[in-house]
């Protein structure tokens, strides 16, 4: 099975191997039902039209198969913390390491003020991302700022202006690449990158109400993928009601994500 996508007035062909989009030129996201899954065996449903994968333990035979299922490939990506259990954490320079993610052991917040000094470990990622088949990037952590403005400090005393630079240099880095790029979280930078951004992904914005935020993704159709997670009580049809009406792609998870999702009817 082939699937093709227009962008830019030329086609995109799945299966095609890497190397398929012209300078300055990245695919569109699809507007469809996400499967979010970055640990154990990924079985995907049928109705499935993107899926999100870590971009380490997925092979590029798994990317391949998707794209000749006429899926489209995300691949997640750690830009704003470091893990010590991927095979790069040595190569990060020790004084832009910060203070531990909180709730997640082995995991580091990284001086994004300064990241000229790792800028080239994350091109090396975005460069995995391409060589694998993926069509698009989930750059995770990219609300640091936030953390230094509450109780759980990254220890840099991060700005939004620091922030912003780091975000844009990041979105220059996947479509210099062929790469789209999403909005995770981060809510408050909405103004400044929905201009620039392919997509979003939200967590917990439900329960914490901020889905209207992401309107103005859906406004200029770009896909919105909004997750709630079962450990956090996510009420399926109080969520999928609003996830409707808003015109996102719900769907409720395990916060591990370490097991199939399920998504909004």
């Amino acid at each position: 099975m082939r699937a093709f996508f227009a962008v830019a007035g030329f086609v995109l062909q799945f299966g095609a191997g890497v190397g398929i989009a012209a300078a300055d030129d990245w695919p569109t996201v699809p507007d469809g039902p996400l499967h979010w899954q970055l640990q154990g065996d990924i079985d995907i449903g049928s109705n499935i039209r993107v899926n999100d994968s870590d971009l380490f333990e997925t092979t590029a035979d798994q990317v391949r198969e998707w794209r000749e299922a006429g899926i489209f490939p995300i691949c997640y990506i750690n830009v704003g913390a470091v893990e010590d259990w991927n095979d790069d954490y040595a190569q990060f320079p020790k004084d832009v390491i910060g203070n531990p993610y909180w709730g997640w052991e082995g995991e580091n917040w990284l001086d994004i003020s300064r990241f000229e000094q790792f800028a080239h470990i994350m091109e090396a990622r975005f460069d995995l991302c391409w060589e694998k088949g993926f069509l698009g990037v989930e750059p995770d952590n990219i609300d640091a700022y936030e953390a230094d403005g509450s109780n759980k400090k990254t220890g840099f005393d991060l700005t939004r202006s620091d922030q912003l630079r780091y975000v844009g240099w990041l979105i220059e880095q996947a479509h210099a690449r062929g790469l789209a790029i999403g909005q995770k979280n981060a809510a408050e930078l909405v103004p400044d990158l929905v201009g620039r951004m392919d997509f979003a992904l939200l967590e917990s914005s439900f329960r914490f109400g901020f889905m209207d935020a992401f309107l103005p993704y859906t406004k200029v159709k770009k896909p919105v993928f909004a997750v709630e997670y079962i450990e956090e009580g996510a009420d399926l049809d109080r969520f999928c009601s609003d996830a409707r009406k808003y015109g996102f792609q719900g769907v409720v998870a395990h916060l591990e994500l370490d097991q199939k999702p399920e998504n909004c009817p």
